[in-house]
């Protein structure tokens, strides 16, 4: 039989046990960040996540990345479920708004974090009312990247106005020696992304145009988008022999073994563009004409937000807090180069390519792509259908730039109030 002593020593052991065990599980909180950004993972789980943790102990973050074309469904059949990772990734504009319609994020209203951004960088991902549900976390811009070897091999220099380029192509063309454009149709997403939104905002003056549609006062079949569409398929000429087929990533490789002399494309393709050292540079859309403004895209691309239905609020809490420090932003866009800060804190790029993208920002006015804004809410959605619309246009003859726009605009005015007057 054990004495009192013996009890009381065993008494206050298994004590001591319990109060250790529980303190363990109080600060052993695991949170999960959902993205859509597979190609991320190194970035967050060699730097990102690493120098989170080594400032809040007891937190742990797991980046857990579902591809970019399952990740919408996947995280509504999760959060439907009353499930779903702690954090999302969210998507900016209608995608999102339908989210917060769900009821899917908290609100971040309150968020002392917030502060850090101002209205513009927090427009994707607010609610009809303007209330904010997602902390922005970076943009993309896009452009084209050039073999500055060939440049000066032919002696082009940068474009400065549409006509300017379509002369640049032509010189290459003539060559005999290179493609003019990495460029082709088998992807319509990057028709959009990469062509008509790209180039387009010099037609229809970026932001005037954009809002224009949302409030009915412009429509597809004006002028100044119509120029746009005859800009892009002026394009045509000058794509590679079987550009049908030609892939996304056909594209870049194209590029990158300088066979191509421009490829259009955006900042985030930095690091596969100079995967093979090749001498790059990068220009912004020319200007439509002569002393023209200049516009550059700029995507709010990715913020992240609250699950409203996660178990760890508190510990999520504080890691969407660090994601709005300075250390985050340039922690983030130096891991990840062509992802650019959103917060009203400067940040400094380590990458020159990455610098040289940013650097084109000045003198342009911004504006994010066309049709993501409340212009793809119904059906059917109109980004979707400029994908649909422009591949069309660029693989046959049947669909001409007047043609694309009056389609598209039909489209839009069957659902959407604004268009319909």
């Amino acid at each position: 039989m054990l004495s009192k002593h013996e009890l009381l020593n065993g008494a206050l052991v298994s004590v001591a046990a319990l109060m250790m065990a529980g303190s363990a599980l109080a600060e052993d909180v695991t949170i999960k960040l959902g993205s859509w950004r597979t190609e991320d993972i190194a970035v967050w789980q060699d730097k990102i996540i690493p120098a989170f943790e080594a400032k809040n102990p007891g937190i742990k973050v797991e980046f857990a990345p579902v591809n970019t074309n399952e990740y919408n469904a996947a995280m509504q059949s999760q959060i439907e479920a009353g499930a779903g990772p702690d954090l999302l990734t969210c998507r900016p504009f209608d995608v999102n708004r339908e989210w917060i319609g769900r009821g899917y994020f908290d609100s971040l209203a309150d968020f002392d974090a917030i502060k850090n951004f101002d209205e513009t960088s927090k427009a994707a991902w607010t609610d009809a009312k303007g209330a904010p549900y997602c902390l922005p976390v970076a943009a993309v811009l896009a452009g084209f990247y050039y073999n500055i070897d060939i440049f000066k091999e032919l002696g082009l220099e940068v474009p400065k106005t549409a006509d300017e380029f379509v002369k640049v192509l032509q010189k290459i063309k003539d060559s005999g020696k290179y493609e003019p454009l990495a460029y082709g149709s088998a992807e319509s997403w990057q028709l959009a992304y990469n062509g008509l939104y790209n180039i387009g905002p010099s037609y229809w003056n970026g932001e005037e145009g954009r809002l224009g549609l949302i409030d009915g006062t412009k429509k597809l079949t004006d002028p100044e988008f119509v120029e746009a569409f005859k800009a892009f398929a002026a394009w045509k000429p000058f794509l590679p022999k079987g550009q049908a087929s030609l892939q996304y990533a056909d594209m870049t490789q194209l590029f990158t073994i300088g066979r191509a002399a421009i490829l259009p494309d955006g900042s985030w393709n930095i690091n596969q563009v100079t995967s093979t050292g090749l001498n790059v540079g990068v220009f912004g859309p020319p200007a439509a004409k002569e002393g023209g403004q200049r516009y550059l895209q700029e995507m709010p691309d990715m913020a992240i937000g609250i699950n409203a239905a996660g178990k760890h609020k508190d510990a999520a809490k504080t890691f969407l807090a660090w994601l709005g420090t300075p250390e985050f932003q340039e922690l983030y866009v130096n891991a990840a180069p062509g992802f650019f800060a959103m917060s009203s804190t400067p940040v400094a790029y380590t990458n020159a390519l990455a610098q040289k993208f940013a650097d084109l920002k000045t003198g342009a006015k911004l504006t994010p792509r066309l049709a993501l804004d409340r212009l793809s809410a119904g059906n059917p959605p109109l980004d979707d259908e400029i994908w649909r619309v422009l591949q069309t246009m660029m693989i046959g003859d049947d669909v001409t730039p007047e043609k694309a726009a009056a389609e598209l605009q039909a489209g839009l005015a069957s659902w959407y109030a604004p268009q319909k007057k």
